[in-house]
C-alpha cells in the first residue's frame, strides 16, 4: 500500500467533513473509538452521510451519545427529497422502517397496489420476499420509477460483513431489465445534498467504490479509512489520503 506523508494530505481548516457512519464511526453496534475521539477534535463542519436507508433522528441519537455533532443525511431522506423535488406522490419501498418513515413525512403516499404505484424505493430489506419483489418488477415493468438507496454488496458489522442493499437492487433490476437511480453514494444527488453547495469538501469513508468515488467525482479530496470494508489499498488515487484510523489526521 502507497502512503502519503502529512504534506500530501487534503486537510485545512475550517472545511466541510463528509463523514461515512459504517466502517468509520461504528461497525454494527460498536463504536469505533479511535475513529469517533479523532472526528470530536477535528475542525471544521461536519455532516454524515450514511447510505443506509435509515431515519435521521435514529443516527443523531447514537452520534449524540458519544458526542459527535453534524447534520445527518441518510439515503432514505435523499430519497424521499428526490421522489418529492420529481412530483412524485405514491411509491412502493423495500427497506427498513426508517425509510418508510422518510418517505411518509415527505408527502409520499405508500402503497403496494400496482395502479396506484409511480415509483418503487429499494433499499435493505431484511424481511424481503419473492413477492415483494415480484410486485416491484410488474410496477417497474408498467412504468414505475425505479430508485435504488444504494448499491452496496456488503456493509460491515461487529460480526463481519453483511450483505447490502445491492443484494435487493440487483434482484429487481435483473428480473425488471431495467437499471435503478442511485440516490446513495457514489452519487452526485447525495454529493449535492450533503455538499450544501460547498466546495471546500472532504469526504472521509471506508470503500474505494462509494466515498472516495463519490468525492473524486464530484471535484472533492477523500480520507479513506481503513478501519471499516477496505482493509488495504495497491494504488492511491490522486487527492486521496490512507489512513488507519483517523487519528492519523491529526498528526
Amino acid at each position: 500500500m502507497k502512503s502519503l506523508t502529512v504534506s500530501e494530505a487534503p486537510m485545512v481548516r475550517a472545511m466541510l467533513w463528509i463523514v461515512d457512519l459504517d466502517g468509520v464511526v461504528w461497525r454494527g453496534k460498536e463504536y469505533i473509538w479511535e475513529n469517533v475521539e479523532a472526528l470530536r477534535k477535528l475542525e471544521g463542519e461536519k455532516v454524515f452521510l450514511t447510505n443506509k436507508a435509515t431515519s435521521r433522528w435514529e443516527i443523531r441519537e447514537r452520534l449524540e451519545k458519544v458526542g459527535l455533532d453534524g447534520d445527518v443525511v441518510t439515503s432514505a431522506y435523499v430519497a424521499a427529497s428526490y421522489l418529492k423535488e420529481n412530483g412524485i406522490r405514491s411509491a412502493f419501498a423495500l427497506g427498513p422502517m426508517g425509510l418508510y418513515e422518510e418517505l411518509s413525512i415527505n408527502g409520499i403516499h405508500l402503497t403496494d397496489q400496482i395502479e396506484l404505484v409511480k415509483a418503487v424505493v429499494a433499499g435493505l430489506d431484511q424481511f424481503v420476499t419473492y413477492d415483494k419483489i415480484a410486485l416491484a418488477t410488474e410496477a417497474i415493468t408498467k412504468g414505475a420509477l425505479f430508485v435504488a438507496t444504494n448499491r452496496d454488496r456488503t456493509y460491515p458489522t461487529e460480526k463481519g460483513l453483511k450483505p447490502g442493499a445491492g443484494s435487493v437492487v440487483e434482484a429487481i433490476r435483473v428480473s425488471s431489465g431495467i437499471e435503478p437511480i442511485v440516490v446513495g453514494k457514489p452519487s452526485k444527488i447525495a454529493f449535492e445534498v450533503a455538499s450544501k453547495g460547498r466546495k471546500d469538501v472532504v469526504v472521509i469513508g471506508d470503500k474505494l467504490e462509494t466515498d472516495v468515488k463519490m468525492a473524486l467525482e464530484n471535484g472533492a479530496k477523500a480520507v479513506l479509512v481503513l478501519t471499516g470494508v477496505t482493509k488495504e489499498v495497491r494504488e492511491v488515487p490522486p487527492g486521496v489520503k490512507v489512513v488507519r484510523n483517523l487519528r492519523e489526521l491529526l498528526e
